[in-house]
C-alpha cells in the first residue's frame, strides 16, 4: 500500500469509515443478540439493560471530553486510542464467560466509541480540500447510514447461523484494517489554541449524577422503589446533577456550555434529538425481543422484520438537502416527530397473539421519522451557532443524543418491569412504550415552537448523522 499526497486523504477516509461502519453497526446488531445472550449467560432483564446502558452511559459522559482531548493532544492519536479500546471491548465481549464480564466489555467499548464518534469526521474534514470535502463527507455519512440500515439483518443472521458472540467478532477484522490505514495515512492535527485543561469536576459530577439516576431506574423495581438503597441512589443522582449545574458555568472549558440552550433553534434541535433518539433506543432494544419472544420468530427473520425501522432513512437521506432547501428544517422536523409519535403509538397495540402486520405500519412511520428529522436536526442546530461555537455545539448535541438513549431505555425498562408482574410480556411492553409516544409528541411541539423555518442560506452545511 503506497501512500502519496494525492491518495492520503482517501486512505484516511477509508480508515475512519471502516471504524465508523463497525461503530454504527454495533448500534443495532447487539439488540438482535439480546435474547440469545439471556439464554446462554442466564442474564436477567435488568442485566440485559446494563449490556446496552453501560455502553451508552460511558459514551455519553466521555464524548465531549474525549473530543477536547483530541484538540489538545492530537486528533489522530486520540482516535486511534479510542479505536484500539473499542476493539479490545469487542474481543472481551466475544469471549465473555458471564454477563458481568460482558457489561464490563461494553463499558470499554463506550469509552473507545467516544473517541471514534467525536474525531472520525474531524480527521476526514482536516485532510480534504474545500473542493473535495463535501464529497468526502457525503461518503462518510452514507457509510454511517448504510451500517445502521443493514444492522438488524446482519445481527439476526449472525446469531441464527453462528452465535451471539459473532456480533462482536465480526467487527474485529474491519477495525484492524481501519486502525492500520488511519495510522499510516492520517496526518496529525490539533487545535493549537486549545488550553490543556479538562473539566474534571464536571466529569465527576456528571458521571455520579447520571450513573446514580440510571441505576435507580434500572434497579428500582428489584430493590423496591421506597427502599433505602433506591432513595440513597436517587439522592446521589440529584445531588450529582445539581453539582454539575453549579460547576459548569464556573469553569473555562465546560463539558456542557449551558448558554448554548439560550439559542432557540439549537434548543429545539436538541429537544428533537433527545426525544427521537431516546425513542429509537427503546424501540430497537425491545422490538427484537418481542419478535423473538412472544411472536416466536428466529433471530434472522426478526432482523429482516426490523429493517423497516431503518430502511426509510436510506431512501429519504439523499433527498434531505433538496427537502430542506424547499421546506426548511422546521416543517420537516415537526412532521418527522409527529410521524414518530404516531408510529410508536401503533406499536403499543402489540399483544402476545398479535402478528407482524400490527407492527409494520408503526415501524415504517418511525423509519420515516428518522429520515425526516436527522439531517434537518443537525443543520438547524449548527446553522444557529457562530462558527466559533461549532465544536462545542456539535459535541453537546452528540452527547445529548447518546444520553437520550441511556435515560429513555432505563425509564422504559422501569415501567416495563413494574407492569410485568401480573401481566403478559406484550401488555407490559406496549404500555411502557407510551412514554416514547409522549416524548415524541413533546418533541413535535418543541420543534414547531423553537426551530427556525429555514436553515441560513437554504443549504445544508453539515452531513447526515445517525442514532448514536
Amino acid at each position: 500500500m503506497r501512500i502519496t499526497e494525492e491518495t492520503r486523504p482517501w486512505w484516511t477516509l477509508a480508515g475512519t469509515c471502516m471504524a465508523l461502519f463497525v461503530l454504527m453497526l454495533d448500534s443495532t446488531v447487539v439488540s438482535l443478540a439480546l435474547p440469545a445472550i439471556r439464554a446462554e449467560l442466564g442474564a436477567s432483564a435488568t442485566e440485559l439493560q446494563w449490556v446496552v446502558n453501560g455502553y451508552l452511559l460511558t459514551l455519553a459522559v466521555l464524548v465531549v471530553t474525549v473530543g477536547r482531548l483530541g484538540d489538545m493532544f492530537g486528533r489522530r492519536r486520540v482516535f486511534l486510542t479510542g479505536l484500539a479500546a473499542f476493539s479490545a471491548g469487542l474481543l472481551l465481549a466475544a469471549l465473555a464467560p458471564a454477563v458481568e464480564v460482558l457489561i464490563a466489555a461494553r463499558v470499554v467499548q463506550g469509552a473507545g466509541a467516544a473517541g471514534m464518534l467525536t474525531l472520525s469526521l474531524a480527521l476526514v474534514s482536516s485532510v480534504f480540500s474545500d473542493a473535495d470535502r463535501p464529497r468526502a463527507m457525503g461518503i462518510w455519512a452514507g457509510i454511517s447510514a448504510l451500517a445502521l440500515a443493514i444492522g438488524p439483518f446482519v445481527g439476526g443472521v449472525l446469531v441464527d447461523a453462528l452465535s451471539w458472540r459473532w456480533v462482536f467478532w465480526v467487527g474485529v477484522p474491519p477495525l484492524a484494517l481501519g486502525l492500520w490505514w488511519t495510522a499510516i495515512a492520517a496526518p496529525e492535527s490539533r487545535d493549537e489554541s486549545a488550553t490543556h485543561r479538562v473539566d474534571v469536576p464536571g466529569l465527576v459530577t456528571l458521571t455520579a449524577g447520571l450513573g446514580a439516576l440510571v441505576l435507580v431506574l434500572i434497579e428500582g423495581h428489584d430493590w423496591g422503589w421506597t427502599s433505602a438503597r433506591t432513595l440513597a441512589a436517587l439522592a446521589v443522582g440529584v445531588a450529582g446533577l445539581a453539582a454539575f449545574a453549579l460547576v459548569e458555568p464556573r469553569v473555562r472549558q465546560p463539558i456542557v456550555a449551558f448558554a448554548l440552550f439560550r439559542n432557540r433553534p439549537y434548543l429545539g434541535s436538541s429537544a428533537a434529538a433527545f426525544c427521537l433518539v431516546g425513542t429509537w433506543w427503546a424501540v430497537i432494544f425491545y422490538m427484537p425481543q418481542y419478535l423473538q419472544g412472544p411472536l416466536g420468530h428466529g433471530p434472522a427473520l426478526s432482523g429482516v422484520m426490523t429493517l423497516p425501522i431503518t430502511a426509510p432513512m436510506i431512501v429519504i437521506s439523499p433527498l434531505a438537502p433538496r427537502l430542506i432547501d424547499r421546506f426548511g428544517p422546521k416543517l420537516l422536523m415537526t412532521a418527522g416527530m409527529a410521524c414518530g409519535a404516531v408510529g410508536v403509538a401503533l406499536m403499543t397495540r402489540i399483544d402476545d397473539g398479535g402478528g407482524y402486520g400490527t407492527l409494520l405500519p408503526g415501524f415504517l412511520l418511525f423509519g420515516v421519522a428518522l429520515g425526516l428529522v436527522y439531517s434537518p436536526m443537525s443543520i438547524a442546530a449548527m446553522e444557529a451557532m457562530p462558527r466559533a461555537k461549532a465544536g462545542i455545539a456539535a459535541g453537546v448535541l452528540a452527547m445529548n443524543r447518546v444520553l437520550a438513549g441511556a435515560v429513555l431505555l432505563a425509564a422504559t425498562g422501569a415501567i416495563y418491569q413494574s407492569l410485568r408482574d401480573g401481566h403478559a410480556e406484550a401488555y407490559a411492553l406496549g404500555r411502557a412504550l407510551y412514554a416514547s409516544v409522549a416524548l415524541c409528541a413533546v418533541g413535535a411541539l418543541l420543534t414547531a415552537w423553537l426551530v427556525a423555518g429555514r436553515a441560513r442560506g437554504g443549504a445544508p452545511a453539515h452531513p447526515h448523522t445517525v442514532p448514536h
